[in-house]
């Protein structure tokens, strides 16, 4: 997969709310260093953007007329992400990393996987390993984590120390994994999701569905719920 951290114009895979939300962020690190030339839609296109003024065109014709500026992966959803960057390498393109090394709260050693977008305001402590076309929209991650490719933490969630969330992850929205340790790592697994909200205190299974603090399976929620409705005849459990 290539990709580069140098760029001063980009393409950008996404033009709705949660695209342009990123951009809006990393221009705070950017002040106005990067052009976006063009935005990806596959859905709509062949018009111009009316709050960033700039045509909104098809993967077609950015092979076409912009093929040599990277492009910056926007896109949440970590399997289409994956999808989407396995289209883009097909055809050669070059993934824009977005990450701010230089800011204060950034560990200097910390690594930025290709293709992946860490936004200005996350805070990222010592031994972070990101993993390529992750997206890191969180408020914080602490030390010794490795955080596996095509994963997404979303806004406010926030990972403690020795932590290792595997590939395709996805954290909802104040998301929280605590403490792990040297010994005993905080394990997340591949394809896992947890919950707004979600406080997770024990090793996730691969594809489990986590909501709740404690964080627990969907299913045991759903049970819990029951039998306590069970106990006390109430209806708004």
């Amino acid at each position: 997969m290539k990709s580069t951290t140098d760029f001063d114009e980009i393409t950008v895979f996404g033009a709705r709310g949660h695209s342009l939300m990123i951009l809006r962020g990393l221009e705070e690190y950017w002040r106005g260093r990067v052009r976006v030339r063009a935005l990806i839609d596959e859905i709509e296109n062949g018009f111009v953007h009316p709050g960033l003024g700039v045509p909104v065109i098809s993967s077609a014709a950015r092979l076409r007329d912009h093929a040599a500026l990277p492009v910056l992966l926007t896109v949440s959803n970590p399997g289409l992400r994956r999808r989407v960057a396995g289209g883009l390498r097909e055809e050669g393109a070059t993934l824009a990393t977005a990450c701010c090394p230089d800011l204060p709260h950034v560990d200097p050693d910390v690594q930025f996987g290709p293709g992946s977008i860490t936004m200005p305001w996350t805070r990222l402590g010592p031994a972070v390993r990101i993993g390529a076309c992750a997206m890191i929209l969180s408020s914080s991650i602490g030390h010794d984590v490795e955080i596996g490719d095509f994963s997404t933490l979303a806004i406010e969630s926030a990972l403690a120390g020795h932590v290792k969330i595997g590939e395709s992850v996805n954290i909802a929205p104040r998301g929280a994994v605590m403490n792990g340790s040297r010994r005993r790592v905080m394990e997340i697994g591949d394809g896992a999701e947890i919950g707004g909200g979600a406080v997770v205190i024990g090793k996730v299974a691969a594809g489990a569905r986590m909501i709740g603090n404690p964080a627990m399976p969907i299913r045991d929620w759903v049970r819990l719920r029951r039998l306590l409705r069970n106990e006390t005849g109430s209806e708004a459990l």
